[in-house]
């Protein structure tokens, strides 16, 4: 008998259709598919259809983009101008990222770096204890990888051949064995370069005339003959990412096994904590805490590298697109409150971009090509953005409005393209406007905290979501900073004057309204008054001038990018309400109707089904016994396995063998038995249910269940 119904229907002989396509056997035979396939074939795994005739060639492309034809018909150059533009614009972007990244763990590498040429050459008389640098490295985990193989690098970049590294986690290793023989490996193959031979020489054996004497891959005395043979190394560090996050006695082993070779192998050790020193301390025993001489090193994480990603990247010069206010605010609030980590801001940052220039057709338009005027569609869409309608009608509001000027912008696609043009170089504009506006409140809050020690201090990622969108134009807190310049003395007029010169070039528009200022000439205390005044009239005017909203330049929609829903869900995606939305209703993935039946529905999506309509304990029959009748419907599925695989007689036509085929509502009860085992097993896999046993009403006897693990709507 056929173990299932899918081999019989390839048993089947196949009436009355083209023999145009071919099957090849998994021993590499065609066999025509008209052909009845013999028992020979019943034992192959697959077979590979090989149609006959010329194939369609598939349209090739170099990258990734596709075009979006259900928002602007694209062609294949506007598709690949959109991927060249994408790639130049996060080149430059990635590297001044890579750039602020590096920096901000700066003052940390070189203290490391410091403590590991200044440890004492190794003697067991004259340095007794093992060297341990304890670096805490914060809570966020996701962050040490890149330090500490950053600090790998930093080392071996200012030592050279002197120092060896190896950088291990204990998470990944399930013994000492495993440990010892990542670090022997990581040290040999740093330097396989030099010399092949005889870094395969001792992992295999100690020497190449005595064969017997062969040492295993963990056996630290494999680094004591690698050592003899390298004299110019005088430090093998040895960085641990997770020291506090190892089971059992693994890291003290570790330490152990170190100290034992301290007299024969230079080790530095280095340790990332990611709690406290104190709670690390508690995991360690103290007899060996008494091994090592260690030195902390704490990692100061602060908000000088947010500060730079937005000088440097957002508010540069070179800005291609501005975060929207709702994207940054977003952004920040999972910043401040989840991880605190800048690598995971800026990769947000990135896939902002990302998914600028993927979904948006218009982001051609930041650069366009000379043809694009050409393109009716692109140029149809502009003149539906919402900035484009409110700029016409607010020319047309106007009693001297210039006609003709808004009959070109409608009916001539170059000077369309042109006017583009323009309103991005009002864009330019309001960038370096804004920066220069938040750098000037940041000199001011400097000088105001001085003479006012309760003035909070807000940073420049707190004010950028307000002046972009211009409610920090009169706020409270530049009224306040007004205020402050008004009640000014001498004194504080001179600190000023020191703050602007150092934070802004000679060029720059602060530095030449400073110099309006005329400070020098001040004396007497008319004079001083008229000082103040001026004073604080050019900063007013200055920030009402550029604390401006983005919405007042033309066409924002193409340079301001403020989609929080193309985002949210890949920042902190939902993957339990995505995986239930899936098995509720998988119409939505699968493309089916919504009103598709339950027994055409994936098995367990049935299963799931049944799930959320039991209680806390579900009785496997009961369980099995709904998943059953579900199936079943109204027809009657009581029938044999013979009855309902049965092979139907070559006199049948194609209706007849289309209407023997079993389909869901007409499974057999061993099919459906096997296909409820399935689904509940997928549903345990899933994390949904678990198996126990309960008690049968008052009888000691007990009964197989399962127990829900995962509530729906928590």
């Amino acid at each position: 008998m056929p173990s299932s119904a899918s081999e019989t229907r390839t048993k089947r002989k196949r009436l009355g259709e083209p023999s145009g396509d071919h099957l090849s056997s998994g021993n590499g035979e065609l066999i025509d598919h008209t052909e009845l396939i013999s028992d020979r074939d019943v034992h192959k795994t697959c077979y590979l259809i090989k149609p006959s005739g010329t194939t369609r060639k598939k349209a090739k492309r170099n990258h990734p983009f596709i075009s979006l034809d259900q928002s602007i018909p694209e062609t294949d150059s506007h598709v690949a101008h959109r991927w060249k533009l994408y790639t130049t614009t996060m080149a430059n972007v990635q590297e001044k990222i890579e750039r602020i990244l590096n920096d901000a763990d700066e003052s940390t590498l070189q203290r490391v770096w410091k403590y590991v040429t200044s440890t004492q050459d190794y003697d067991e008389d004259a340095y007794p204890q093992l060297p341990v640098g304890l670096v805490l490295a914060g809570a966020n985990i996701s962050n040490h990888a890149r330090l500490f193989t950053n600090m790998s690098k930093y080392i071996e970049e200012r030592e050279g051949q002197k120092v060896a590294t190896a950088v291990v986690t204990l998470r990944d290793a399930s013994n000492l064995r495993d440990v010892l023989r990542k670090i022997i490996d990581q040290v040999v193959g740093q330097r396989k370069s030099d010399d092949e031979d005889e870094i395969t020489a001792p992992i295999n054996t100690v020497t190449q005339s005595d064969q017997t004497d062969k040492r295993l891959s963990y056996d630290l005395d494999l680094l004591v003959v690698w050592l003899l043979k390298h004299e110019s190394v005088q430090k093998i560090v040895v960085i641990v990412q997770d020291a506090d996050g190892s089971e059992g006695n693994l890291l003290p082993e570790v330490i152990r096994m170190l100290f034992l070779y301290r007299n024969r192998l230079p080790f530095v050790l280095l340790l990332g904590i990611a709690t406290t020193l104190p709670v690390f301390n508690s995991k360690i025993p103290k007899r060996t805490m008494r091994m090592i001489d260690f030195e902390v090193f704490d990692v100061l994480r602060s908000d000088d590298g947010l500060t730079r990603l937005l000088d440097e990247i957002m508010l540069s010069s070179s800005t291609q697109l501005l975060l929207g206010p709702n994207l940054f605010r977003s952004l920040m609030r999972r910043y401040n409150n989840h991880t605190k980590n800048l690598e995971t801001f800026t990769l947000a940052f990135q896939h902002a971009n990302m998914t600028h220039f993927f979904a948006n057709p218009l982001s051609i338009m930041l650069a366009p090509p000379p043809a694009i005027a050409q393109s009716k569609n692109h140029i149809v869409a502009l003149r539906t953005l919402p900035s484009f309608k409110s700029y016409i009608d607010d020319l047309m509001s106007k009693e001297d409005c210039d006609i003709e000027q808004i009959r070109k912008l409608l009916t001539d696609p170059t000077s369309l393209v042109s006017f583009v043009g323009s309103c991005q170089q009002q864009f330019y504009e309001f960038i370096s406007g804004q920066s220069t506006a938040l750098n000037l409140l940041d000199v001011l809050q400097d000088a105001s905290s001085i003479y006012c020690s309760t003035t909070v201090k807000r940073t420049r990622a707190e004010f950028y979501a307000d002046a972009i969108t211009g409610k920090l134009k009169g706020s409270p807190l530049v009224r306040e900073i007004i205020l402050f310049i008004t009640k000014m003395s001498a004194a504080t007029i001179d600190n000023l004057a020191r703050l602007i010169d150092q934070q802004f070039d000679k060029n720059s528009v602060i530095r030449m309204m400073k110099d309006s200022w005329n400070i020098s000439t001040n004396s007497g205390k008319g004079s001083h008054s008229k000082l103040i005044s001026n004073i604080s009239k050019s900063i007013r005017d200055f920030l009402d001038a550029n604390l401006n909203p983005y919405t007042d330049i033309v066409f924002h929609e193409l340079f301001v990018f403020d989609a929080v829903s193309l985002c949210e869900n890949v920042f902190a995606p939902k993957f339990r309400a995505t995986i239930e939305k899936a098995l509720m209703q998988p119409s939505y993935y699968l493309g089916q109707p919504l009103e598709t039946p339950v027994f055409e529905r994936p098995f367990i999506s049935v299963a799931h089904t049944l799930y959320r309509e039991s209680g806390l304990l579900i009785n496997i029959y009961d369980y099995w016994t709904a998943f059953h009748q579900t199936l079943a419907g109204n027809n009657d599925t009581e029938t044999t396995d013979n009855a309902s695989l049965t092979a139907p007689n070559e006199d049948h036509n194609d209706s007849d063998l289309i209407a023997s085929t079993p389909s869901q509502s007409t499974f057999s009860e061993s099919q459906t038995l096997a296909l409820f085992y399935k689904a509940m097993s997928e549903l345990k896999y899933l994390g949904f249910l678990k198996e126990t046993s309960g008690k049968r009403g008052g009888n000691k006897a007990t009964v197989a269940v399962l127990q829900k693990m995962v509530w729906d709507g928590l």
